[in-house]
């Protein structure tokens, strides 16, 4: 009885060793995608890991819809894909990627040069750098704020009718079709076309319901291969418009073509 006992013993305390030097993987990536990316360097490390980093997407304008700090992805051993729960050695590398507003540069010019003219350089960097941003064309890559409006599940989400006041004017990109055409008001030759994100609504969110309002086949300013005449339904389009408004009593995302190309 008492050596069948050792062995017992012995074989637990194999058992609590089994993981030493080894550490535990939190929740997977999509999970924490959203969180602040400080919870989740705590949450890793919290689980064994030594090796944690992060690394900043200085792309944050106003903060309005993404928040600062605001994590992207996670990789464990460069793997955005990893598994939760799983075992691996403690100084396996985690990298928390996460949005933030760009750092303000330091003024590093020489003191004897006069104060009206470092604000005049200072005044016209800072309009260089907003004229800069303001016509740029935002897309799904460099604009967390369009990503994640374009993903929504319901055309009345609140977050259509924000982006749409803080971007008027500015110019989106991004795939999509035509879901549906009719003729505007009574005319023959104008038209009110329907636009859904991506290829399709069964297997992806219908995004916001853009709408092009009153335009004639000229103003859609078709490219690529195989440009059909007439434009109709069910068409796969890279379109680029810019952002009028949103209409809450109809739901409809206003936007007016600057270029559509055929996919």
């Amino acid at each position: 009885m008492s050596a069948a006992l050792v062995m017992m013993l012995a074989g637990c305390g194999d058992g609590a060793n089994d993981h030493k030097g080894e550490a535990k993987t939190p929740s997977a990536s999509s999970v924490q995608e959203g969180r602040n990316y400080k919870e989740v360097v705590d949450e890793f490390e919290a689980n064994g890991f030594t090796n944690v980093k992060t690394e900043k997407l200085e792309d944050l304008i106003t903060g309005w819809i993404t928040e600062d700090g605001e994590v992207e992805e996670v990789s464990v051993a460069g793997d955005v894909e990893y598994a939760p729960d799983e075992w691996m050695p403690e100084g396996t590398e985690v990298v928390i990627t996460y949005h933030t507003f760009k750092e303000e540069e330091t003024d590093e010019k020489v003191e004897t040069e006069k104060p009206e003219e470092k604000e005049a350089d200072h005044e016209s960097s800072d309009q260089a750098d907003e004229e800069a941003e303001e016509t740029e064309v935002l897309t799904a890559d460099n604009s967390p704020d369009l990503k994640e409006v374009l993903s929504v599940s319901s055309e009345a989400d609140p977050l259509i009718a924000a982006f749409a006041d803080q971007y008027a004017g500015r110019t989106i990109e991004f795939d999509a079709h035509t879901a549906y055409v009719n003729n505007h008001d009574s005319y023959d030759t104008r038209f009110d076309y329907l636009i859904l994100v991506g290829d399709d609504t069964k297997n992806e969110p219908p995004g916001p319901y853009f709408q092009l309002r009153d335009v004639n086949y000229s103003d859609l300013n078709l490219e690529g291969n195989n440009i059909p005449d007439p434009f109709g339904i069910g068409h796969h389009i890279r379109i680029t418009a810019v952002v009028e408004e949103y209409e809450e009593r109809s739901n409809l995302f206003l936007i007016n073509p600057v270029s559509i190309k055929m996919r």
